[in-house]
């Protein structure tokens, strides 16, 4: 027998022998659409590159079923969201970073230079996160805790206005918490949203600027100047002011009071002033969390009285009463930034603390060992309902608001 007819009996034996199986067991060898496409999808998987892999992962394919096609465009929408988070997070700690370096170049070319550098690692105070009180320490038990009261001694100001007009004119004062970060210019705006989102410089910025209320005139015709400051994570611009709420954590909830119970605003016409704290409370601005304290119009008193019921509404709702007297006629100065005990997605909280102007003649010195802590201030229902608790009624020295 030749070659060739071996082979094509070889051949024929062998194609005898595939048929004979297939009849045996057809389902084995009979292949279906969607058999020869999990092979095909298989040979992609198996066979193909990183990309082509990532590729038929999240991309819908035709053949996909209709779950497969949503859990794919899930899957896209999800890594587009979180591209734009990183990206957004990379934008916002890099203006941040810029505003931190052209805060330091203003404050040199205004010869105000910052008491320290800004701290990397600054966290606001864990009592200001979580305003729910934990339970008294034992006496015995406590770990021992040294505490600084001493009042931090002020500098005067002198501010080179011409240098900071050359940057920019919106300038009306300079204001300053030894000891703090907060050391700035305070611009103005025709409305009280401009200086939000943008800086000293008119850029457009997360950190925004110090800036007053629009209302204000920067005359003598002012009873009560209202400034606005972002709190800042990194405890830049108004972000020391919420160390003003009493820390219950500690054995002196007052401390941050007693060591800073002064401010200090420098304004072009050459005064150097210097204001007392006296009161700080929480505000809450939503209507469906009740009451809004409305703070951010009073710029001007209409006589005694209209100045004696708003000191008595700020008292009611102080968290902390000092030494500091009141009475008609001292000019006030408001600080406000955002703070949210309740939560960031619940009614859209201020911070606010107020301070009066040292009078002709009377000294700076404040008596802070008398200073105690509010635990009854007024509050919002929302606050009652998270909290709990009620207000019961004014408590406060009203002795103190001489003009009453």
């Amino acid at each position: 027998m030749s070659n060739q007819d071996y082979n094509s009996k070889s051949k024929d034996n062998a194609v005898e022998y595939a048929l004979n199986k297939m009849e045996s067991s057809p389902a084995q060898y009979k292949s279906t659409s969607k058999e020869k496409k999990y092979s095909t999808n298989k040979g992609i998987k198996s066979g193909g590159s990183v990309m082509t892999k990532v590729a038929h992962t999240v991309i819908p394919m035709r053949g996909d079923s209709r779950g497969e096609i949503v859990r794919k465009l899930f899957m896209i929408i999800a890594v587009i969201v979180f591209i734009g988070t990183l990206s957004y997070l990379f934008w916002e700690l890099s203006d941040i970073n810029k505003s931190n370096i052209r805060d330091q170049e203003i404050a040199d070319a205004a010869g105000a230079r910052f008491d320290f550098e800004a701290d990397p690692g600054y966290s606001a105070p864990p009592h200001v996160e979580n305003p729910i009180l934990s339970e008294v320490t034992g006496p015995g038990t406590e770990e021992p805790e040294y505490i600084d009261l001493t009042p931090v001694v002020n500098t005067p100001l002198n501010i080179n206005w011409e240098n900071l007009w050359k940057i920019n004119p919106d300038i009306k004062a300079w204001i300053k918490l030894t000891g703090t970060l907060i050391n700035y210019p305070v611009v103005q705006a025709s409305d009280n949203d401009y200086y939000l989102t943008h800086d000293v410089d008119h850029k457009e910025s997360v950190s925004g600027a110090v800036f007053s209320s629009y209302r204000n005139t920067w005359d003598d015709n002012d009873d009560n100047k209202i400034l606005f400051g972002h709190n800042m994570v990194q405890g830049t611009y108004f972000s020391y002011l919420v160390h003003y709420v009493p820390n219950d954590y500690s054995r002196e909830p007052l401390a941050f009071y007693k060591k800073h119970p002064t401010i200090q605003m420098a304004t072009p016409d050459g005064k150097n002033e210097t204001f007392k704290v006296f009161a700080g409370m929480y505000v809450n601005t939503q209507e469906d969390c009740g009451e809004i304290f409305d703070y951010i119009t009073k710029t001007k008193f209409a006589d005694a009285d209209d100045f004696n019921n708003y000191m008595l509404e700020i008292m009611d709702r102080s968290w902390f009463f000092t030494d500091v007297d009141l009475t008609y006629g001292d000019d006030i100065l408001t600080l406000s930034t955002c703070s949210w005990p309740l939560g960031r997605t619940v009614c859209d909280t201020r911070w606010v603390v107020f301070a009066r102007r040292v009078r002709e003649g009377e000294s700076t010195d404040v008596d802070t060992t008398v200073a105690k802590r509010n635990y009854n201030p007024r509050l919002f229902e929302y606050w009652y309902k998270v909290i709990g608790g009620k207000w019961r009624g004014r408590t406060w020295d009203t002795s103190k608001l001489l003009s009453y």
